[in-house]
């Protein structure tokens, strides 16, 4: 009896701690060991030897008398882990260039070697992408720690030491100097760094994820680290787009559309207003539209300025794949860009800041920022996979705050980028095959940009080019229709077919260990609540399991629908709320949602319920209001019911049910107001 009530107790705050520190029960709870994550043990490795900057009294960059196989660089805006050098040169390959995950310290003068003190002082986990070649010279995410093989960093020239220039930008330009000749870069999937935040934010308090995000983007952003991205960009020769006159290359830009004149003119109007001095065409594929709006649609393409624009009538069922790659038959540029007809172009030169990247001789595709029409929710900043396959990660959440490390400032390499904007040069888009032509649909995007990372391309999303895309006007969204979710089912699963790699959700450039649950970007322990899809267990009942009590309290705060994503979910009826008790030590409980279906006069059919479990949700208002209740912090709760679990058609009387688990057992009931799947809470008349 005894075990079990601690069982219960330890779970009921290991809960609590993972829902209001998931970084800290990270800490205390996984095992972060090179072999959970695939790094090899640690065994015998290269030596190291320690450079600790920025040093005015040393050139840092002076390298004679170093006899050990690696120089380790080390910001003194932080503190490495004891086992640094064995961790990161053991499992680093013998790679030129290695370099680890880090966070923040509160407080960098602790004593890290007592988990008590981890758990209270580290924060803000920044899992790193593998070696990303684009986002480097963009968004320093290596900086504060890395290993360079000695006789190779010999060799590698370095910028001087001037009174305007330190050694963190001196640092930066050799790192990305390095990079430039590194034949091996390797990723150490491991936290051996700690950001001073004292350092970053000096004298804020209650300082938010977002306040360091930001910060680090004002840091980004400064002079110093300008000159170094635009000197790298210069020595690769890839930041000076040609002058028209001086045979700059032509861009085809390629546009299925179909019905919807006004918004395709919409979309050219915004080309032409932002394209700039580029030399392009615009190819408009057309898949059967009435005869009017063709009529509309072609005078109107053909008559563009400059003998610009084709347009091609091929009357068949919508097939993106199809549509782009007839496009891309009739394309005279050595660029493609596909583009939706319901995408405008709002960056002015947006076409050099494609450009700009896909002649880049390692870059496959180029895709934009994408925002929701009122122009400040995202819609895309590049594909991330997850548990539930690729998704757009951040997707409605708000573009002036800064997302996880910037994700949505910069550009970045990522593992795909949506066909709405894609860019892409002529002889790798046929390398590839094209787009495949047995996706109709969905995933063929994906499809592509996969091709082009195994044939050794990275593909990138510029966050610096901004357009605004008006989801799936002409074709309505996928999720709407049951035909419609299964058909995005198939392609999701013959997208794993022809690359099974990516069925078990390895993304290079998406951090170990992150949220794959949710649409956000941020540390991996996610509580049951918040997990997208998941879908509380359900059975029928033929009796109420309790009689009512005053002791019961609930209320039901909020009611709504949510649309499945993966192909196996259903769409689900979403009850969220709190319930406890008074009388019972709430930790030592189980928690039910109760459905009681109603008669066509309200009267309750008891032999006919619904009964479903609720996962928990850490609330202090509860504690707040109810003072001496026991152990009400996992007072809130969610409810997921599969939408063919319920009957929308018929009203319930809402209710809880609160089982004790220890002692003598027992099982009081709550019950409130009606609901209507459709509706929510409706007050009993």
């Amino acid at each position: 009896m005894r075990a079990k009530k601690d069982s219960l107790l330890l779970e009921y705050q290991q809960e609590c701690f993972k829902q209001t520190k998931p970084y800290g029960y990270e800490l205390a709870y996984t095992d972060e060991t090179e072999e959970a994550e695939g790094v090899p043990g640690r065994g015998g490795h290269p030596s190291g030897h320690i450079i600790f900057f920025p040093d005015d009294d040393q050139n840092i960059l002076n390298f004679e008398g170093i006899n050990e196989d690696y120089v380790i660089f080390v910001s003194k805006e932080g503190v490495y882990e004891p086992d640094l050098v064995g961790s990161l040169l053991s499992a680093g390959g013998g790679a030129d260039i290695v370099y680890p995950d880090e966070d923040f310290a509160t407080d960098a003068s602790a004593d890290l070697s007592d988990i008590n003190v981890r758990v209270r002082t580290l924060r803000t986990p920044w899992r790193k992408p593998e070696y990303s070649p684009d986002t480097i010279v963009t968004f320093p995410y290596i900086e504060t720690c890395f290993a360079i093989k000695t006789a190779f960093a010999r060799c590698v020239p370095a910028m001087k030491r001037t009174p305007e220039l330190g050694d963190n930008i001196r640092c930066r330009d050799f790192l990305l100097r390095s990079l430039e000749r590194a034949s091996s870069v390797s990723h150490v999937a491991k936290i051996l760094y700690h950001r001073d935040l004292e350092s970053l934010l000096p004298g804020m308090a209650d300082v938010f994820d977002e306040d360091i995000f930001d910060a680090l983007y004002r840091r980004y952003t400064k002079p110093g680290y300008i000159l170094c991205r635009e000197a790298a960009e210069k020595r690769r020769g890839i930041n000076v787009i040609p002058e028209p006159e001086k045979d700059a290359p032509l861009v085809s830009i390629i546009i299925p559309s179909k019905d919807q004149p006004r918004v395709l003119k919409e979309c050219i109007r915004n080309i032409r207003l932002n394209a700039g001095d580029v030399k392009y065409e615009i190819i408009v594929v057309d898949n059967g539209s009435s005869d009017e709006n063709r009529d509309i649609i072609e005078r109107y393409v053909t008559q563009l300025p400059g003998g610009r624009g084709t347009y091609i009538y091929d009357k068949r069922e919508f097939n993106f794949s199809v549509m782009c790659n007839t496009g891309a038959e009739a394309a005279r540029g050595r660029f493609l860009l596909f583009m939706n007809d319901d995408v405008d172009a709002i960056t002015e030169g947006f076409i050099d800041k494609l450009v700009m990247y896909a002649a880049r001789p390692y870059v496959g595709a180029v895709g934009a920022k994408l925002l929701y029409p009122d122009d400040v929710s995202i819609q895309h900043i590049g594909v991330m996979d997850t548990n539930r396959g690729p998704v757009h990660k951040l997707a409605g959440l708000r573009d002036d705050i800064v997302h996880y490390y910037c994700r949505n400032r910069f550009a970045w390499n990522t593992l795909a980028v949506t066909g709405a904007c894609l860019m892409t040069e002529r002889e790798k888009y046929y390398q590839t095959g094209g787009f495949y032509d047995k996706m109709e649909v969905g995933y063929n995007d994906i499809d592509l940009c996969l091709r082009l990372i195994e044939r050794g391309y990275y593909n990138v999303v510029n966050n610096e080019c901004v357009m605004t895309h008006h989801e799936s006007i002409a074709r309505g969204t996928d999720s709407k229709s049951d035909e419609k979710s299964a058909r995005l089912a198939a392609e999701r699963a013959m997208l794993y077919s022809i690359h099974p790699w990516i069925a078990n959700h390895t993304d290079p450039f998406y951090g170990y260990m992150l949220d794959k649950d949710t649409n956000l970007i941020r540390c991996g322990i996610v509580p049951e609540y918040q997990i997208t899809d998941l879908r509380n267990k359900v059975k029928e009942i033929d009796h109420l399991p309790g009689r009512r009590s005053d002791k019961i309290q609930m209320s039901i705060d909020a009611c709504s629908v949510e649309r499945s994503v993966a192909d196996d979910a259903e769409d689900a009826y979403v009850i969220e709320g709190w319930c406890m008790s008074n009388k019972w030590d709430n930790a030592l409980t189980g928690r039910y949602l109760i459905l009681i279906p109603l008669d066509e006069e309200d009267m309750e059919k008891k032999d006919s319920c619904i009964l479903a479990r609720i996962s928990p949700k850490y609330r202090t208002d509860v504690r707040e209001v109810f003072p001496d209740a026991v152990n009400t912090n996992l007072a809130g709760f969610v409810c997921r019911i599969s939408a063919d679990k319920i009957d929308p058609h018929i009203r319930y009387r809402i209710g809880v049910a609160v089982r004790k688990l220890t002692g003598i057992k027992s099982c009081r009931i709550a019950l409130g107001d009606i609901y209507e799947p459709r509706r929510g809470i409706v007050k009993d008349e």
